[in-house]
């Protein structure tokens, strides 16, 4: 059975916080007729790479708070005293910093300083970061929370927010709420804060580009329907995902990222987007929501190709798209099994109408699943072997999902042949997929990977006994 831990992968980048490093010159007086003169040279060197280190880090502070941050007279003096409270000279009290912090914010209240604004909410995150160091992660928590409420409500309210300013604060919404979920303990807020955020994205997307309003109008129809049992399973072609017209490649075969699509629509909150979407489906799963996994994931893959993202995690996404897709099937079995049962008691129906509907409705929707599936798994196999370099120079790639996807596909047909008893071809792909997440690290993959090689060692014994004991009768 596939984990659900390998079905919805979401990275997080954070990026390291600015260091200004002044390298000092080493001292190496040959002899001593050079002494003098190497001694001033020094001297002077090391008054160079002070001032440049002075500099450095005064740039560093100039750019990170006042040209994006144009703070008044009064705010900016608190603020200069609670990055002194921080700082290693006073050993990072963050305890004095918070409390300058929370009288910058008292501040701002006073001058009614707009509460959406850069200035107020870059000084709310310091407050929270302030919390967060101090081990006040519910206060931290909280105050993200006030903050996305207070996003959503401006960008509701008509005429709140400028036109040309709404992409930047989505894109600041998105990162809070992002961020808010590291400290999430109560699943269903954080399942219910991603889907309503992620709606409030979605709109703007598709308020900016009419294309693609018609082009997903046209699929919310099947985005209903889709795994509910309400009508049989579509089948889609997933190879249109995975081609050289979607993911370019260069001379030697390396994936590139096709600049020439305009997914101008969801800049500059593209990554974030995603990110949280791949968040809300593992949300999904966390509950046994698997119908809300597989329509979010079906969309993702298909915004993720328009959108122009990154090629390995589009592959990486229809992995994904695969494994939800077998557990959507093994959801439809567990279903036809309990309707067989219940067929099956002794005061069932076995001619009942509505049950036999219920259950070729069910078979056709697993049978759907499974082909979909591995429909899903084989093109990205079958994209790898055409270009095999994606595979053989997979340590190559700074970003090791397309490695992945491929090893997670393979294990995932691996899975699939299990499940119908072709042992011989399942063992094979099994393997085949250890070795490769061997060569790439994927440490979560080769343990599921040899559980399920020990369930087809197991399934080799037992039909091994089977078959001695027809041959004995």
């Amino acid at each position: 059975m596939l984990s659900m831990r390998l079905v919805a992968r979401s990275v997080i980048r954070k990026c390291p916080p600015l260091a200004f490093r002044a390298k000092l010159p080493v001292r190496n007086v040959a002899t001593n007729a050079f002494a003098a003169t190497k001694l001033k040279k020094d001297t002077w060197q090391k008054w160079m790479y002070s001032l440049g280190a002075f500099g450095a880090l005064s740039f560093g502070i100039y750019y990170y708070y006042w040209p994006r941050h144009t703070f008044p007279n009064g705010v900016a003096k608190i603020l200069r005293k609670a990055l002194w409270e921080e700082s290693d000279k006073k050993e990072h009290d963050y305890q004095s910093a918070l409390k300058y912090y929370l009288e910058a914010l008292d501040e701002c209240d006073k001058l009614s300083m707009d509460p959406v604004s850069d200035e107020y909410t870059g000084i709310e995150l310091k407050v929270a970061e302030m919390y967060e160091r101090l081990n006040m992660d519910d206060n931290a928590h909280d105050l993200y929370l006030e903050m996305l409420y207070r996003y959503f409500d401006a960008l509701h309210a008509p005429g709140r927010v400028p036109d040309n300013l709404r992409p930047h604060l989505i894109q600041k919404d998105l990162r809070i709420l992002i961020k808010s979920l590291e400290l999430n303990k109560d699943i269903q807020i954080g399942k219910r804060n991603l889907l309503a955020h992620l709606l409030l994205a979605q709109e703007e997307v598709l308020s900016r580009s009419p294309e693609l309003k018609k082009y997903f109008e046209k699929r919310k129809e099947r985005a209903e329907k889709l795994f509910q049992g309400k009508s049989a399973v579509q089948s889609l072609n997933f190879e249109n995902f995975v081609t050289e017209d979607n993911i370019k490649l260069n001379e030697d075969s390396y994936m590139i990222v096709d600049m020439a699509k305009n997914s101008s629509a969801w800049e500059p909150f593209k990554e974030e987007f995603f990110t949280a979407r791949d968040l809300y489906t593992a949300y999904c799963l966390s509950t046994k929501d698997i119908n809300s996994a597989l329509s979010c994931k079906l969309t993702t893959v298909e915004w993720m190709v328009m959108a122009d993202m990154p090629p390995g995690q589009i592959l990486l996404s229809q992995a994904n798209l695969g494994s939800l897709l077998y557990l959507q099937a093994e959801n439809f079995e567990s279903k036809i099994h309990q309707l067989t049962l219940k067929r099956e008691e002794p005061n069932g129906n076995l001619e009942d109408n509505t049950l036999i509907r219920a259950l070729r409705q069910l078979h056709k929707n697993r049978d759907s699943c499974f082909e979909m599936a591995s429909q899903c798994y084989e093109s990205i196999i079958k994209f790898s072997k055409k270009n095999k370099k994606l595979r053989f120079n997979a340590k190559d790639l700074m970003d090791p999902s397309a490695s992945q996807a491929i090893a997670l596909s393979i294990y995932g047909m691996g899975v699939i042949n299990l499940h119908k008893r072709n042992l011989a071809k399942a063992e094979r792909l099994l393997h085949d997929s250890i070795a490769m997440a061997e060569e790439t690290g994927f440490q979560e993959l080769l343990t599921e990977a040899h559980q399920e090689l020990r369930k087809v060692a197991l399934a080799k014994e037992s039909d091994s006994i089977t078959s001695t004991t027809n041959v004995v009768e």
